[in-house]
């Protein structure tokens, strides 16, 4: 073989060169996709974290609502009891107004009662 002519079964050294630029290039593309995913994936990451955070917030949030509408409901709680012993009493109270009434009425109409 002479030196001019190129070898018919292997690349030459130019060939080969480009060749491997085009892997290069083609491998630079390749990193660069993989780039951009994950630093879209960091995004992606940071706004869920960003949501969960929003998210956990507003359950604390509906806790301490709930905690002081059940302070209010054990208030509220404790007041009907009150008043039903007030209304039991004032009850109480009132059949013996009645009786007193009735006992004084039934005096007045007829004196020989007790």
């Amino acid at each position: 073989m002479s030196a001019d002519a190129p070898d018919p079964t292997g690349l030459t050294q130019r060939d080969l060169l480009m060749e491997m630029r085009e892997d290069i290039r083609g491998l630079r593309a390749t990193v660069g996709a993989i780039a951009r995913d994950q630093a879209l994936g960091v995004e992606r990451r940071a706004a869920m974290q960003r949501s969960a955070d929003s998210i956990y917030d507003r359950l604390d949030a509906h806790d301490r609502d709930l905690d002081r509408m059940q302070a209010w409901q054990d208030r509220a709680d404790g007041a009907l009891v009150l008043a039903r012993w007030a209304l039991g009493a004032s009850l109480i109270s009132l059949t013996a107004v009645v009786l007193q009434v009735v006992a004084a009425v039934a005096k007045a109409i007829n004196p020989s009662l007790p």
